[in-house]
């Protein structure tokens, strides 16, 4: 999955696998543990990356595109790496118990890969907010008996795949105006001079209820919600939705905010001007 993204990626961007000099995979269901899953798509893809200086993991759960992108500009900003490739993975059909009935029924596989590069053109990344309630760890939990108890035999292998225990979300359209409304303070802008906004595609319910505390009527043309195409893909989702209205999000001037959430839990937005 990782390298057809990459493909993809260098053939729209115009880049080349010889300018990339730092590599960063986000997921939350990695292949390997070691060598990091970085090293493994440099090791086999198809073709050589020479360059690159920097190659490694993060598992921020479906808040790990975002954080990533942010973490890697902030990176290139205060390095003399100039190009990046952010890879957004989410493999969950081999790890969803086959009974459940939000995951497996609505969870799907997807890879994405960001290009960044460093430019003098105003824009690009402006903002970032996130906050932390680990008081939900316990709903959701991969895998369910914890790492150091999947290599023993006695433990059943519904035991080693992803657990989701439903739980109430109504709080999440709140704390997600919260952190946008902190970014438009901050920036000195108001809610209807964002061009597009765009969220998880876990329930566009929540999406719309917090479109709604900023005073943004779903009918604005402002907001998509692709989860009904794709199903629910993890970190990778504000990413696919975003590749998939990129013709019209992604207009000199244009600027968008994303919004998303991790298990346990945690939210984080950015604002970033095209």
């Amino acid at each position: 999955m990782c390298s057809d993204a990459m493909d993809d990626c260098f053939e729209k961007s115009g880049l080349h696998p010889e300018d990339i000099e730092m590599l960063v995979v986000c997921t939350d269901t990695p292949e390997y543990l070691s060598p990091s899953n970085a090293i493994k798509v440099i090791g086999e893809y198809h073709t050589p990356m020479p360059n690159v200086k920097v190659a490694f993991d993060i598992n921020a759960n479906c808040t790990g595109m975002v954080m990533g992108v942010d973490m890697v500009s902030k990176y290139m900003a205060a390095s003399n790496i100039n190009n990046a490739l952010v890879l957004g993975v989410f493999c969950v059909t081999p790890n969803a118990l086959w009974d459940d009935t939000v995951v497996y029924a609505t969870f799907a596989d997807a890879a994405v890969c960001v290009a960044l590069s460093s430019a003098d053109d105003e824009g690009g990344f402006m903002d970032f907010e996130s906050i932390v309630d680990a008081c939900y760890h316990p709903y959701v939990t991969y895998p369910k008996c914890g790492m150091s108890k999947v290599a023993l035999k006695s433990v059943q292998p519904n035991e080693k795949r992803l657990e989701w225990q439903s739980f109430d979300m109504d709080f999440l359209s709140v704390k997600w105006y919260e952190i946008i409304s902190h970014i438009l303070e901050r920036n000195c802008l108001k809610a209807n001079e964002i061009d597009y906004y765009i969220f998880s595609q876990l329930s566009d319910v929540y999406n719309v209820r917090t479109l709604d505390l900023l005073g943004i009527m779903p009918d604005e043309g402002k907001y998509h919600f692709v989860g009904t195409e794709y199903g629910y893909t993890g970190n990778t989702c504000p990413f696919v939705c975003l590749n998939r209205m990129w013709n019209k999000y992604a207009v000199k001037g244009n600027r968008v905010i994303i919004c998303t959430v991790g298990a346990g839990y945690s939210a984080a937005a950015l604002l970033y001007e095209f």
